[in-house]
């Protein structure tokens, strides 16, 4: 069977050269079960192409071919059915015959896709851990401060009254003794409270003009320094920033203005979710505050003893003076 179908009926004459630099001669070309086939005047044999090696050595007329690439050896026909049907046979061939390599090819390309894929997915959480883990506490607490700059924009500048400030001290000493970091009051914060990077602590004026109970403001204070635990503000902010941003912060220490306003917008919307009730209620004990009146502001069950039973967050004239911070 020839390699395209119908073309072992065909014959004409050529023009035939057995190796580079000898004379031409006069010959009969006929196409045969997957050979081209050259005779001489008598009908003998001269020789044999395989027509799968068969090339096109020329682009014009007439035609010339050759029996594979490098050689010597050369037919040149003329009749245009037996040169259309040559061409055929070697675009056929061509289109049929492996590329080199392509084998590799594909199965490099293969495994650069799956390379790609699987740098896209890992890559940022990647970058995220690094820098929860190398970034230090300074620039923790510029990021903090950055943040807290923004916010003011909205909210403006932290409340601070002399008495009122030694008096969020004092709480500051009461519930977190041995954490660095400390405790501001923003008039019309969306939330109860909030925890940056670097251990700052945002509390609304809200939970101290609405309750009368310093245990509750207390309880929004230590629950998000509870939740902060184990660096979730400075994640919260990772998590905001493209694969590009965090290779800039790991190689350069860098956090653009937009990325700190575009994060500090997100928390104004939505405040991270505070920790499980069971890890809360270990910081509140651990602090010696009543879990109680905290739980019972916020809907979470109280199921506790008396709350007499653990010392007030602050003595009445500390928590008056804290309630009036913002009237400064």
């Amino acid at each position: 069977m020839t390699a395209i179908d119908g073309l072992e009926r065909l014959e004409t004459t050529a023009l035939w050269r057995p190796e580079a630099g000898a004379q031409r001669r006069d010959v009969y070309v006929s196409i045969g079960e997957a050979e081209l086939v050259i005779q001489d005047n008598a009908g003998t044999a001269l020789t044999h192409w395989s027509l799968p090696a068969l090339v096109r050595v020329n682009t014009g007329t007439p035609a010339r071919y050759a029996p594979d690439q490098g050689t010597g050896e050369e037919l040149e026909v003329e009749e245009p059915e037996m040169v259309a049907a040559l061409d055929r046979v070697v675009a056929a061939v061509a289109k049929g015959r492996a590329k080199p390599g392509s084998l590799r090819r594909i199965a490099t390309g293969l495994i650069l896709g799956l390379a790609t894929g699987f740098a896209i997915m890992w890559l940022p959480g990647a970058l995220r851990d690094q820098a929860a883990g190398l970034l230090p506490l300074v620039k923790r607490q510029e990021i903090g401060e950055r943040m807290l700059a923004e916010l003011t924009l909205l909210t403006g500048p932290p409340c601070g009254t002399v008495t009122g400030r030694e008096a969020l001290d004092r709480l500051k000493a009461r519930l977190l003794p041995t954490t660095p970091g400390r405790i501001e009051v923003l008039r019309d914060l969306p939330h109860p409270a909030l925890a940056l990077p670097g251990g700052l602590l945002l509390l609304s004026d809200g939970p101290l003009v609405t309750r009368d109970d310093p245990d509750v403001a207390a309880g929004h204070v230590l629950a998000a320094a509870v939740t902060a635990q184990g660096g979730r503000p400075l994640e919260a902010l990772l998590r905001d920033m493209s694969t590009v941003a965090l290779i800039r912060l790991l190689t350069a220490g860098v956090v653009t203005d937009e990325e700190i306003t575009g994060h500090v917008e997100n928390l104004l919307l939505d405040a991270p979710p505070l920790a499980e009730d069971e890890t809360l209620r270990s910081g509140f004990a651990a602090a010696r505050l009543a879990w109680a009146p905290w739980a019972e502001a916020t809907g979470r069950p109280a199921g506790e003893a008396p709350a007499s039973q653990m010392p007030a967050a602050l003595d009445d004239e500390s928590w008056q003076r804290l309630r009036e911070i913002c009237d400064g």
